[in-house]
This record gives C-alpha cells, sequence and structure tokens, in this order.
C-alpha cells in the first residue's frame, strides 16, 4: 500500500513552485504556517526536501509540508491518503503534526501504528481565529504603549520566549544546542520587526510576534504574559493594539490559533475582537 502511494507523491521542485504557492493560496489563513515556509523556500534546494505534492506539477491536488513539522494542504481524503503514506515509513523528523483538524485527524490514521508511541500530546481542537473590527472601549480600557522591539531589546524578548516555549509547547529550546537556533530565531524576528512588546517600569510585560506571513495573512504566534502580571488584561489591551499595527507593519489579516482548554487566552482574545474562523489541530512529539 505505501509503496503505491508514494508513487504518486513527487517532490515540490523550481517548476512547480509557482502552482504549489497558488494551491497553498486558496486557504492562506489555515495554510498561514506552511505557506510561510513555502514562500521561504522558494528558489532553494531545501524546497524538494520539505515538500511535496499529488496531482500534475501545474495543478497539484494537494501538498505536505516535512520539515520542523509536518503538515498537509489538501480536501480529498483519498490525497491525504497518499500524502501520509508517502512518509509513513520513513524517519519522522518533524516535532509535530499541524494543520486543518479535519486533515490532521485523516492523515493520523495512517500514521498513528508507527508514530503514535512518540506521542507527547494530542491538541485536537485549537480554535483559528481572526482579528475582526476592534470592539468598542470597556469601562476603565486603556491602550498600551505596544511598539516593535528594537535590537536592543531582544536579550530580554529572548529570554521570555524561552519561558512562554517551555510552558506552552512543553519543551525547552534551550535543551540541544544551548539556545543558539532559538536565539538566532529571535533575533531575526525581532530584526524583521516582527516581534512587538509592551514594557512597564523598564521590564517587558508582553510580548507577540508575527510568527508567519502569508499572502495576505500574518499569524501571531508566541503571546507572552509573565506569569505575576497575568489577571490584570495587559493581553487583551495589547493584542488590541498589536493588531492595528500589524495590519499597518505586515498584512490585512491577523490570526492566530488558541488551545481549546486556554480559557483565560480565548476570553483576552475575544475582548480584543478575535472571531472564530477554522479549527486546527496539533500532535505533538
Amino acid at each position: 500500500m505505501f509503496r503505491r502511494s508514494e508513487a504518486r507523491v513527487r517532490p515540490v521542485r523550481h517548476d512547480g513552485e509557482a502552482a504549489a504557492l497558488r494551491h497553498a493560496l486558496r486557504d492562506p489563513l489555515v495554510n498561514a504556517l506552511p505557506g510561510a515556509r513555502l514562500m521561504e523556500l522558494r528558489g532553494t534546494a531545501s524546497l524538494a526536501h520539505e515538500f511535496s505534492r499529488t496531482g500534475p506539477e501545474d495543478a497539484p491536488t494537494g501538498l505536505l509540508w516535512n520539515g520542523v513539522n509536518l503538515s498537509p494542504m489538501a480536501q480529498d481524503d483519498a490525497v491525504l491518503d497518499d500524502l501520509a503514506a508517502s512518509v509513513a515509513t520513513g524517519r519522522r523528523r518533524a516535532s509535530s503534526v499541524v494543520g486543518e483538524r479535519r486533515a490532521v485527524e485523516r492523515v493520523w490514521r495512517t500514521l498513528a501504528p508507527r508514530w503514535g508511541p512518540m506521542v507527547r500530546e494530542y491538541r485536537w481542537s485549537q480554535p483559528l481565529l481572526v482579528a475582526t473590527e476592534a470592539p468598542g472601549a470597556l469601562p476603565g480600557d486603556g491602550g498600551l504603549a505596544v511598539r516593535p522591539a528594537r535590537p536592543e531589546d531582544a536579550e530580554e524578548v529572548y529570554h521570555h520566549a524561552v519561558a512562554m516555549f517551555r510552558e506552552e509547547v512543553g519543551t525547552d529550546p534551550t535543551a540541544f544546542d544551548g539556545g543558539r537556533a532559538y536565539w538566532a530565531r529571535v533575533r531575526a524576528l525581532v530584526g524583521a520587526g516582527r516581534t512587538y512588546i509592551v514594557e512597564r517600569d523598564g521590564e517587558i510585560c508582553f510580548k507577540a510576534d508575527v510568527g508567519a506571513i502569508f499572502g495576505p495573512v500574518a499569524q501571531i504566534h508566541g503571546v507572552w504574559v509573565p506569569p505575576p502580571l497575568r489577571g490584570q488584561g495587559i493581553a487583551r489591551r495589547a493584542m488590541r493594539e498589536m493588531v492595528e499595527l500589524v495590519r499597518r507593519d505586515h498584512a490585512p489579516q491577523v490570526s492566530l490559533y488558541v488551545n481549546d482548554f486556554n480559557d483565560p487566552a480565548r476570553r483576552a482574545y475575544a475582548a480584543a475582537g478575535f472571531t472564530q474562523a477554522g479549527e486546527l489541530a496539533t500532535i505533538l512529539f
């Protein structure tokens, strides 16, 4: 079964870049994370290593990102089965499976027998949110001085980013290389004007990143308020301000996804003007 399916899956090569992008852009909101990586790898040898397709090169029926994450981009069940089978017998290199919930559930039917024992956590319901028009001011609600982080902020941002990663993902991004790769990622986001912060008494009390930009969509990642400062409405007010800055600086449609069990975050995002537009799922290894 795997051999027959693999024969229908081919690497995305240079001549198929434009068609692959068109396929991903059919739903830039859902495909923001893999789509941003697809854009990043255009014209490089790594494109064929991380992305594969089903269907003709000039009109793919499905795409699969198999890099740091495994993300299926297809609607048809048979296509999703082929994409999953193409990687099911190989060495897993992704740290998670992430994508539209229905697609993740479908590919997991094929991947679970081999990859299931390696799973740390299933996050089957992650509401995908989009910022609508900001709601009117609430009584006692004041804005915060949200601004893009500057290079001199990078070290403090890094410490907050590490704390966020440990709490949210459940692993330590400094464990394998002393944090060099994660530090490089933080510096790159700061340097690109894609990290936003709020300071209070000279210290950062809020940070968030534009983790992915794809077509008209900017997807926010890494929202963080230090634990001692939670419950004060900082995230709600900062996110309302940040949305306008991201629209100005990066893309008109601002999105994020959140775990369904994270009630405080969901309330904060709702108060900041976010509404649900879809549902993702993540399987963490």
